[in-house]
């Protein structure tokens, strides 16, 4: 990565370090960790730490300091007593350290150490420079109170809702009585409690964060040090979907009311960052999350696991943050989801292309159809919602008229693009001072190849169609001319993880995705993206065994399929987190693949409920494919790897012969102009198409 982006890989994951290196076996040194997060990402002035004491060390002679100050009343004993943990606090901004000793005489006496790096709560922590932002917190829905110039409110704002009796959701009374309706719950650990949720609304790194967990007003308060009756001990971070430049702090999260999973006993966190509506940026979602899931810990105490939640973009992100930021979610559930933003944008662009440019290749309704890959024709008006992500002019209606960019009347105004809405990530261009350009690149495509081949299309009208395909300028206006993306800016989405080909944390992170099928519909949440995740797994790992891939006939059976992945991952996540306790040797490939569940497997469920195990496969042969068929997209049409990952094809000379149809002079002659440099060469990876530089990447 080039050093004007600032991009450092990341520091080792939280860990101490223990001296002296002759009492280096497990009961004769101190463990120091920061649970349920990494010691060089705290934020807000403290951080919970735990200490696992050795068997040679007497607990009350452990000494804790923090450059030099004494923290050891912050800590108390929990589990089998030999366990500390502590709420620090009173840290500064950057590096604090935290050192742990064992106070007595005599020489190679226990001590560890850990570095503890503190952020501002408005953050950033490893997401770079802050953007524009329109504040939200004080107003509708949220009324958390007056902001500051970070849009952060002084204090969270907590209230209590109830179950009721005939399954609806109320606020807890004002005068603290027990209303009559109050319904009971039974968790998923068997304990029956009074259905009340604890919500927590407040502001984390310039987001507004909502959290809800089972808590009856009038009983102690949870800490970490004390069990909350009704939690079952497991985070679910829920996700929501779409994409938008958003510049605002926003109105919506992920949902953290939720009966299914409050009802199991489950805690709920999520923030407006993590709605890609809002926030099409998965590296502030990834570090909001972060954040919101450490400030979740100090309050209730570390989950013994964290699961996402999230359907469409909620599932991107979830997969996207697995990948770059190992360790925020210890599990994907996702549904009707897709690997990335910018692979799945491409498809948005490429239909509107085809729109336009089937007229004038003459294409009837079916050809048109046919050309894009999808099932049903409305599937790729669908896709056209994804690609005003890169018109630079087309801001949300909160950003006020006079605060847009214009390109004359405006120039320095906020562009609503995502090459400037993320260009901490991508860099900005030094000839236009805009972010760096990765609109579609349209230069070597042969749109409708397969349809020529198998001859559902002339040679005419495939020539006619590629003559009028153009492209799109940084400007967001389309051109006639074929456009080529800026080379830098698409090897930078590959190398921090924004095309996401699962080579980073989703080698070892449990997925269980779900589809209710609809593709016949129309439905841009098409089956086919199921098989880019599982493309993309095996190129890069070899092996897609955390990966279970579920099909379901829509209504019912897709609701119950997702409520199945929420059990299934929640079998597969406490199996992981007893047998790493177990064999804390065995690397996180090893722990998924001996963890999953048996039983737990790729299948799909017809309408009348009939579930068929098979493994997922783009054989049209297959009994659920016969079911659910498969389709594609334009790219793949144009004759593109099924993985979908290329964003800018390597090209080859265009070959007469090798089409198996034949062109007449004139027709090879309009062919040549439209492809002067060559066609693509889908047999090589796409230029730039490096793999992810590391994980914990900062900006």
């Amino acid at each position: 990565m080039s050093v004007a982006l600032g991009l450092v890989g990341a520091a080792p994951a939280a860990a101490s370090t223990a001296a002296p290196a002759a009492m280096s076996q497990p009961d004769k040194q101190f463990t120091v960790e920061v649970p349920a997060g990494r010691a060089d990402t705290v934020t807000g002035g403290d951080a919970l730490v735990q200490v696992v004491v050795p068997r040679t060390v007497p607990v009350h002679q452990v000494r804790i300091t923090v450059d030099g100050r004494d923290v050891r009343s912050a800590f108390e004993p929990v589990g089998d007593g030999r366990t500390l943990l502590g709420l620090v606090d009173g840290l500064a901004l950057g590096e604090n350290h935290l050192e742990v000793r064992a106070n007595g005489e005599g020489r190679g006496r226990p001590q560890a150490e850990l570095t503890l790096v503190n952020h501002p709560a408005h953050g950033p922590v490893f997401s770079g420079p802050h953007i524009r932002l329109y504040c939200t917190a004080s107003g509708s829905p949220w009324n958390l109170g007056p902001v500051d110039e970070h849009c952060h409110v002084e204090e969270p704002r907590v209230t209590y809702r109830y179950r009721t009796t005939t399954n609806s959701w109320a606020n807890w009374p004002d005068d603290g009585s027990t209303p009559d309706d109050l319904a009971t719950t039974t968790t998923s650990t068997g304990e029956t409690v009074p259905y009340v949720v604890r919500r927590e609304r407040g502001t984390i790194n310039r987001a507004v964060y909502e959290t809800m967990i089972l808590h009856e007003p009038g009983t102690p308060l949870p800490d970490p040090w004390t069990t909350t009756p009704g939690w079952n001990g497991r985070l679910v971070y829920t996700f929501g979907g779409a994409c938008g430049i958003g510049h605002t702090q926003a109105t919506s999260t992920g949902g953290v009311e939720n009966d299914l999973l409050l009802r199991q006993g489950y805690a709920v966190a999520s923030a407006t960052f993590n709605v890609f509506a809002n926030n099409c940026n998965d590296v502030t979602s990834a570090e909001t999350a972060m954040m919101v899931k450490e400030h979740f810990t100090e309050t209730y105490g570390p989950p013994v696991f964290t699961m996402g939640s999230g359907g469409s973009a909620g599932t991107m992100q979830q997969l996207l943050i697995a990948n770059a930021y190992p360790g925020i979610l210890d599990g994907v559930i996702g549904e009707i989801g897709y690997p990335d933003e910018r692979s799945t944008t491409v498809s948005g662009h490429e239909c509107r292309f085809l729109t336009q440019a089937a007229s004038a290749a003459g294409l009837s309704s079916a050809q048109q159809t046919a050309v894009s890959g999808f099932a049903a024709a409305f599937t790729c008006f669908g896709y056209q919602f994804f690609d005003s992500v890169d018109w630079p002019a087309s801001c949300p209606g909160h950003i006020p008229p006079a605060d847009r960019y214009h390109p004359t009347g405006n120039p320095d105004g906020i562009r609503c693009a995502i090459a400037d809405f993320v260009s901490n990530v991508y860099g900005v261009d030094p000839d236009t001072g805009f972010g760096r350009p990765i609109v579609p690149d349209t230069v070597g495509v042969q749109y409708g190849l397969r349809t020529l081949d198998d001859g559902t299309i002339t040679p005419e009208q495939f020539v006619a169609l590629n003559e009028a395909i153009g492209g799109l300028d940084v400007e967001g206006n389309r051109t006639p001319h074929r456009t080529s993306a800026d080379e830098e800016a698409v090897r930078i989405a590959y190398e921090t993880g924004r095309v996401n080909q699962f080579d980073g944390g989703l080698a070892w992170t449990p997925i269980v995705e779900t589809r209710g099928y609809t593709d016949l519909a129309g439905d841009f949440h098409d089956r086919f993206r199921s098989w880019t995740m599982r493309e993309r797994l095996l190129e890069a790992n070899g092996h897609a065994d955390n990966h279970v891939s579920v099909t379901a006939a829509s209504g019912q059976r897709a609701n119950e399929a997702r409520e199945a992945a929420l059990a299934s991952m929640d079998a597969w996540l406490t199996a992981r987190t007893a047998l790493a306790a177990e064999r804390p040797d065995l690397d996180g490939i090893t722990l998924t693949r001996q963890s999953r569940p048996d039983g737990l497997a790729d299948h799909c469920v017809a309408s009348d409920g009939t579930r068929i195990d098979e493994e997922l496969t783009l054989d049209p042969d297959a009994a659920c494919n016969q079911l659910f068929p498969f389709h594609a997209n334009p790219r793949v049409v144009a004759g593109g790897p099924t993985t979908s990952a290329v964003l800018k094809c390597e090209l080859q000379a265009l070959d007469r012969s090798a089409y198996a149809v034949e062109f007449t002079d004139e027709q090879w002659s309009r062919l040549q102009a439209v492809f002067p440099d060559g066609v693509c060469d889908w047999s090589r990876p796409g230029v730039g198409q490096v793999p992810l530089t590391d994980t914990w990447l900062r900006f």
